[in-house]
């Protein structure tokens, strides 16, 4: 495997370890949520129920930035990263929500914590997380499965132009190897026909001939293998 098909399959890993951890922002998102709805409503435990908060934000955040910039800890090298965007397969929209999102945790945080949080806010929030920010998160993991069957495709694409450049390949062995067998034939009729002064060429035409012949096996050598691969 050359390094060019070590990047690509490196690219391909990281895009299918980035549709899931997509997916777990949805589940983190939630789990904010549930965590700011307890804190509401038992303000005895909003200190511990905003460190669960906390933990889910980190690591919804974490996997927010893994998807932008890469993050080898969880999977994601810069290279996949920087190519999810050149692609354009997630909308600054989607991003817009997700930092929509973020903000008004940070904003809420403060109240949760103090047993204040307005209601309104609250709500406000757990409707936003169960329909604009869940629509988002939608977006960026179809985003990312699209780009991916991209890459497969484009893969397939030049594995078929690779095989067809082989196959011509292999069927121009044979032609040649075909027209040189046959002028060595002719070079040993003409060496036989000179007799003893012949006998030289019609040792060469004959190790002409060892070689045609040795081609032709190694092209259909060449073109059974192609045959078991598919």
């Amino acid at each position: 495997m050359t390094m060019d098909d070590q990047d690509r399959t490196d690219i391909d890993a990281a895009l299918g370890v980035m549709i899931n951890l997509s997916g777990k922002m949805r589940m983190l998102s939630h789990r904010v949520a549930m965590f700011a709805l307890l804190a509401a409503s038992k303000p005895a435990s909003a200190a511990t129920a905003c460190d669960a908060l906390d933990g889910a934000l980190s690591e919804f955040n974490d996997i927010k930035l893994a998807l932008e910039k890469g993050q080898d800890r969880l999977g994601v090298p810069e290279p996949a990263a920087v190519h999810l965007h050149r692609s354009g397969a997630i909308s600054a929209k989607a991003i817009g929500t997700v930092d929509d999102f973020l903000h008004r945790v940070a904003k809420l945080r403060p109240p949760l914590l103090q047993g204040q949080a307005p209601e309104p806010a609250l709500v406000d929030l757990v409707e936003f997380v169960a329909s604009d920010l869940l629509a988002a998160l939608n977006v960026v993991t179809e985003g990312i499965g699209k780009a991916l069957k991209v890459r497969f495709e484009d893969r397939d694409r030049r594995a078929a132009e690779g095989r067809a450049a082989m196959l011509g390949a292999v069927g121009s062995i044979s032609d040649v190897s075909m027209k040189v067998k046959l002028i060595s034939l002719n070079a040993s009729i003409e060496a036989a026909r000179a007799g003893v002064h012949g006998k030289s060429f019609g040792v060469i035409a004959n190790e002409i001939r060892s070689l045609s012949e040795d081609a032709a096996r190694s092209a259909q050598g060449l073109r059974e293998q192609m045959q078991l691969q598919d």
